[in-house]
Order: C-alpha cells, then structure tokens, then sequence
C-alpha cells in the first residue's frame, strides 16, 4: 500500500494532538511535520515534501488562504486539504479557488476525514456534503445572475421629472417647476424611453414602479 505523506497546521496543538494520533494508527499514513502556525508549515516543506497538507483558515503567520496559495505556486504537487470552522461560501470559493483538493468542517468524523485523504491522495477533488451543497447554491445564484437584465441607470434629474410626470404634470408645468426650458424636459423623456427601451411613458412609469425606482 502506497504511504501518504502528510504535515499539519492548526493554532490548537489539541486538534494537532488528535490529528497525529488518528494518522499514526493508520497504515499508510505518516506524518511528517505538525505547526501551530502556516509559516512554520510553509518554511520547512522543502525538508518535509508531504503529498498533502491539512491546514486551518484562521493561523498566525500565514492564514490558510496565503498559505494555500504559496503551496500551489511553489509545490503544486503537494495536495492541500483545509479543515476549518469557517462554513460561509465566501471563505470556501476563496480557497476553492486558491486551489485546495478538499474543504471539510472540524465536525467531520474519522472515516469520512480519512476517506476524503484516501480521495486526494488519488488526485480527486473531496468536497463534504455540506460544502458541496454550498458551492452548488453559489453556482447557480452566479448562473442566474448571467440571465438577469441589468436595471437601467436613471439620473437623478430623469426621476425627478418622472415623479412629476407620475402627478400628471404637463412639460411646461415641469420645466416651470424646474427651472428648465420645454426642450430639456422632452429630451429627458426621450432619454428615458430609451435607456429602458420603452415606446411611452404609460409603459415607463410601469417599469419604474415595478422596479421601485419612484
């Protein structure tokens, strides 16, 4: 059976301490350097050259994120599992895309934790459930947001004169009230027809309520 090479990271030497014991039962599992902080780690992989790294998010010295990203820059072939307390998609699509082979929560229990090791020490991506679902939902939020067309940006001067138009005002009222000639309210109205590409103002002024623009 083929021995995976692992070093640790994580600011609470019991996690350290549980991990370490964990691994040392396991048959193919050695590890070979455990940190309290990411540039402990970072600083001495040219000694240790694991196969894969399992760090923390929230270290001194180098977060999990900086640390993450040096690793796959300076040693791409060393795998990066990060087991972490932090569950928000933020955090996950930033080290997602910083290049980790897994993202777990510290309330995963043994067998899963050594069958996610298991999967990346094969080059497999190890996602838990929870976190999948997590990057699905932030997926397909993204993906709709492709399909939604962007509001049109009305000037302040073009909702001002659209909320005078809404009273019924006539342009010369308008441009009376403003300070401004006939012409100018006209080709505000003009304008705003075609920034939210609308034939008249019965169809604008819907489109402007719809979208809580007045």
């Amino acid at each position: 059976m083929c021995e995976i090479k692992i070093v640790l990271a994580d600011d609470h030497q019991i996690l350290l301490d549980g991990l370490s014991s964990l691994f040392d039962k396991q048959d193919n599992i050695l590890v070979s350097g455990a940190y309290a902080n990411g540039l402990d780690l970072y600083q001495d992989l040219k000694n240790t050259m694991p196969n894969i790294a399992i760090i923390d998010i929230n270290m001194p010295g180098l977060n999990g994120i900086e640390l993450t990203l040096k690793i796959k820059r300076e040693f791409p072939a060393v795998k990066v599992i990060i087991l972490s307390m932090f569950d928000d998609i933020t955090h996950i699509i930033q080290l997602v895309k910083a290049g980790v082979s897994a993202y777990l929560f510290k309330n995963i229990n043994n067998y899963d934790l050594l069958n996610a090791i298991a999967e990346v020490g094969k080059g497999n991506l190890y996602f838990s459930p929870e976190v999948s679902a997590k990057i699905a939902e932030h997926a397909k939020a993204e993906k709709s947001k492709q399909y939604q067309i962007p509001t049109p940006s009305l000037t302040s001067r073009e909702l001002e004169i659209l909320k005078l138009i809404a009273l019924e005002r006539s342009n010369a009222q308008i441009a009376d009230q403003l300070f401004i000639s006939e012409r100018t309210v006209e080709t505000h109205r003009k304008n705003m027809l075609r920034k939210t590409n609308h034939k008249n103002m019965v169809g604008l002024l819907k489109y402007v309520i719809d979208n809580h623009l007045i």
